[in-house]
């Protein structure tokens, strides 16, 4: 055999099987593909590295290809294309032209080579290797000997009230319309959310995977509350996550991790990472670990000083309350919107009957729902279509979602004789999985009761 097989593990993501099984899942990923496309149909990956326009920005991520393309591929690398052709039932793959020199500065990728690609697709079980370079021109050809010349592309439509968003889809589809277009050509829309559903359900290797993943995020935050007695600011918080999840797994951290201190835990998004550590406030961590392809998504909630005072253990209990009936209402059949009232409407009545008819007050810069409470999480952590559409759409057996309620503004009561005034961000995020009867919790090993997180500085 031509093809080096030993250095496959760089580009080549096989979620802990052999390599010639994860080649036949990939094939049959693809074949199940096939059948949703009713016409030629285009698929494209990243198309360029990801500081191309940024030159000066240096990006550590081990995994950044497109979800689809991985999910198909299994190739981590710029430059991948797919066509699946219905009428003859063949999967052809694109890849950029073999360089040496690329290899030398950037490590191992899979090229295009003439004299090698009808062993590499018998290997990796398509029906063709074609250089990515003539990818417009291949399409135009076979297009151009049909009587009814149709093609598809795998892109996301946006809804009536949001802008479309320029990824990688809609910048290849921009390309080659303008190409086509004037040959003639004209282009059939593709139900891409109806293969979407199909690869959010995870087969059980992925599922194992998220599965570890989560462990291994579960074990650094046991670590980092192990350590936090010795961090004075956010800086030294984040340093620590980010060197343990490196530590644990080489594909790295699910997304840049949220490290936010007392008021800096009411912005959501928040990134800084530069505040100092107040003794007496809380500390929102959100953080996960990938293992494989599989990225956990987990949000805690904890006491600087290890103990929570009486106000922040309600509104904490009211969170963590809310997160426990999310859970119990998840299953197959029920949408995300529908957690998503049942949760709002449940913080909103709780907060009433314990916080103010207790004579609590608070100032929050939301009326009733600050964010969603769940997000599909499957080859990236925010998956499913990016205009969200599939809140509306009946969860499925397979499917992983979060479950991240919060509370966020300044909150003030008094409680046996002593007054509690505070700015407070407080979220608590698990990733579950859904099944037939209910959902399975996969970040159950990660502490979250008020009681098991005061362990935690106590047996430091």
């Amino acid at each position: 055999m031509i093809l080096n097989t030993e250095q496959f593990d760089s580009f080549f993501i096989n979620d802990g099987l052999p390599i010639t099984q994860a080649i036949k899942r990939y094939h049959n990923r693809r074949l199940a593909f096939l059948k949703h496309c009713h016409v030629f149909t285009v698929l494209t990956g990243v198309t360029e590295p990801l500081s191309q326009h940024n030159h000066w920005l240096n990006i550590d991520t081990a995994i950044y290809q497109e979800p689809n393309m991985l999910y198909l591929t299994g190739l981590n690398q710029p430059n991948v294309a797919l066509i699946a052709n219905p009428t003859d039932n063949t999967i052809t793959l694109f890849l950029a032209t073999h360089d040496e020199t690329k290899i030398f500065w950037e490590g191992p990728v899979l090229g295009f080579q003439r004299s090698t690609a009808a062993e590499l697709a018998s290997f990796l079980h398509v029906d063709a290797v074609l250089d990515y370079d003539q990818l417009f021109d291949y399409v135009y050809q076979y297009l151009n000997t049909q009587k009814n010349p149709v093609y598809s592309l795998f892109w996301h439509s946006k809804n009536t009230t949001t802008p479309q968003q320029a990824d990688c889809y809609d910048r290849f589809k921009q390309d080659i319309m303008l190409f086509l277009t004037n040959k003639g050509i004209s282009q059939q829309p593709f139900n891409c959310e109806e293969f979407m559903q199909y690869r959010l359900c995870l087969d059980k290797v992925d599922q194992h995977n998220l599965s570890c993943a989560n462990q291994l995020t579960a074990t650094v935050f046991k670590q980092c509350l192990g350590q936090l007695h010795q961090f004075e600011s956010e800086t030294q918080v984040a340093g620590f996550i980010k060197g343990a999840i490196t530590t644990h797994s080489w594909f790295g951290e699910s997304f840049p991790p949220i490290v936010a201190a007392g008021k800096n835990a009411a912005i959501l998004h928040y990134r800084f990472h530069h505040s100092m550590l107040t003794k007496n406030s809380l500390l929102l961590l959100d953080f996960g670990c990938k293992h494989f392809t599989m990225p956990a998504d987990i949000s805690r909630t904890v006491p600087i000083n290890g103990r929570f005072n009486p106000l922040q253990a309600l509104l904490y209990s009211i969170v963590l309350a809310a997160q426990s009936v999310v859970e119990k209402a998840a299953k197959a059949g029920v949408t995300i919107k529908q957690l998503n009232d049942l949760c709002w409407k449940f913080v909103e009545t709780e907060l009433e009957n314990t916080f103010f008819k207790q004579g609590g007050q608070a100032q929050r810069p939301y009326k009733t729902q600050p964010h969603n409470v769940s997000h599909l999480i499957a080859h990236t952590v925010h998956d499913g279509d990016r205009y969200r559409k599939y809140r509306t759409t009946p969860l499925t057996t397979g499917m992983v979602i979060s479950n991240e309620p919060g509370l966020y503004g300044q909150f003030s009561m008094t409680i046996d004789g002593v007054e509690y005034n505070e700015h407070i961000g407080i979220r608590i995020e698990d990733n579950l999985l859904i099944t037939d009867k209910g959902c399975d919790n996969l970040s159950k090993d990660c502490p979250k009761t008020i009681a098991d997180i005061e362990a935690l500085f106590t047996n430091k």
